[in-house]
């Protein structure tokens, strides 16, 4: 037989692209009418079939009639996706499942029971990662607040402090700032301060024996030389500084 020649191994590679292509494109169009018959489905539906419909979902049944259809048309794509993934965890073979369990760290048992757990935990982290890029937009929207209180000047001087491009307007290096602030790690920054903060919020309107308890719950000593030092200063800030010889000023106060 004999062999093909370098324009043959071409034409038969563009032959074969273009073939998937076609498929590609044909299996798009496809997705596309079922999307929009699914839309124009769920339009025809009167107000109080949609209310019923999210209800049945446990979603919350509110809001415009065209938010209600996206809310409904959403709902059905995650769970054609969790219909998908499902399969494709049954189908897999027993080794790469239990790979899959372990990275994941479940343990073994009825298949079935495994899968609903895989699934709840990939939710769990869709989920955390939709609750992070949330922070995110929240960060930079503050972020771009603060920026549009600038002067063209002042956010040029930032811009040329970071090496960044200056442009030549202000919106423009506004975005040049917000750019560089999600791509560097200043928003991921702000974040871990925002979150600091709230829980910080949260253990100080504990009573002192709850916040101990989960001191030792994590195996925390409390009273390590930062902390102390933090609550020295904070003392030293309202009462003044304390001499190794001289009673405390609160403590006099208290015996007057």
């Amino acid at each position: 037989k004999p062999k093909k020649g370098k324009k043959a191994d071409m034409v038969d590679a563009l032959l074969e692209n273009e073939s998937r292509r076609k498929q590609e494109l044909e299996l798009k169009q496809q997705q596309e009418e079922a999307e929009a018959n699914n839309r124009k489905e769920l339009k025809n539906m009167s107000v109080d079939e949609l209310k019923k419909a999210l209800s049945k979902k446990g979603l919350e049944a509110a809001g415009k009639k065209d938010d209600m259809v996206e809310a409904l048309y959403q709902a059905g794509i995650q769970e054609e996706i969790v219909a998908a993934r499902k399969a494709k965890l049954r189908a897999m073979a027993s080794d790469d499942f239990k790979k899959l369990l372990a990275s994941n760290g479940l343990f073994a048992g009825k298949k079935e029971d495994i899968i609903e757990a895989v699934l709840a935990h990939e939710a769990k982290l869709v989920e955390a990662v939709k609750a992070y890029e949330a922070k995110i937009e929240e960060v930079l929207a503050k972020m771009k607040e603060e920026l549009e209180a600038k002067t063209a000047n002042e956010l040029k001087d930032m811009c040329a402090n970071k090496n960044l491009k200056l442009g030549a307007g202000k919106e423009g290096r506004i975005e040049t700032l917000l750019q560089d602030a999600k791509a560097s790690d200043e928003v991921d920054r702000a974040i871990t301060a925002l979150a600091r903060k709230a829980r910080a919020e949260q253990l100080l309107v504990m009573e002192a024996g709850e916040v101990l308890k989960l001191c030792e719950e994590v195996q925390t000593d409390p009273l390590v030389k930062e902390v102390l030092v933090e609550r020295l200063l904070a003392h030293e800030a309202d009462f003044g500084r304390v001499l190794a010889d001289e009673e405390p000023k609160a403590k006099r106060a208290r015996r007057a």
